[in-house]
């Protein structure tokens, strides 16, 4: 009877361990996608910001103001302010997993215009022209099923990319490798060494 009764206790104590690992394991689950679908709202306003900036450029609007934006003591990105413009808001942030994150970014074209790229390639449309960043189309990031999806056409279909669950806290990727100001310019440098160079002050834009 005793023997019984340990091993009765023994089951139990091994069914309860093994219950709270899988307890476990799916609210760290939970926790990383939270994270993750935080990081792509960070990135899809980042995108939207881009194509305002690609507006003001189209203008000739100039920066007035840059105000980092701060989160738990640390800069995660920047306002920017334009003298006509609405503000925008661009972050700098990392995803926190080893898993690739689809950046999105802008390149000046031998044309003069800008347009949309994905891990610095053009992004086409379904006639397999480079789509502009100053139009009607923004692209879109989400993460559904584990995986990145992405949108070309304002949600309307979307496109499966690779996974958006990696290893917890690894460098992830960011859209912006660098952010910086002196006084006549803010300088922008996208993920794949692309850098816009915003004039302050009303002077004139720069493209480099």
């Amino acid at each position: 009877m005793k023997r019984f009764l340990l091993i009765l206790s023994t089951a139990a104590v091994l069914l309860t361990s093994c219950h709270k690992a899988i307890w476990d394991k799916l609210n760290d689950h939970e926790a990383r996608i939270t994270r993750l679908e935080a990081f792509c709202s960070q990135m899809n306003t980042t995108i939207g910001s881009l194509q305002a900036i690609v507006n003001a450029i189209d203008s000739r609007d100039y920066v007035k103001d840059v105000v980092p934006v701060m989160d738990a003591g640390k800069v995660i990105g920047y306002t920017i302010t334009f003298n006509r413009s609405n503000p925008v808001t661009i972050y700098n942030g990392k995803n926190g997993e080893d898993a690739p994150t689809p950046l999105v970014g802008i390149k000046k074209a031998e044309d003069g215009a800008w347009y949309w790229t994905l891990d610095g390639e053009w992004i086409l449309d379904q006639a397999g022209a480079k789509v502009r960043a100053d139009g009607n189309i923004t692209p879109q990031i989400k993460i559904e099923e584990d995986y990145w999806w992405v949108s070309y056409d304002n949600g309307a279909t979307w496109t499966k990319l690779g996974s958006a669950v990696g290893n917890p806290g690894a460098d992830g990727d960011s859209m912006f490798r660098e952010v910086r100001q002196d006084d006549k310019y803010v300088y922008l440098v996208l993920a794949d060494g692309e850098e816009i160079k915003l004039s302050k002050g009303g002077l004139s834009w720069v493209y480099v």
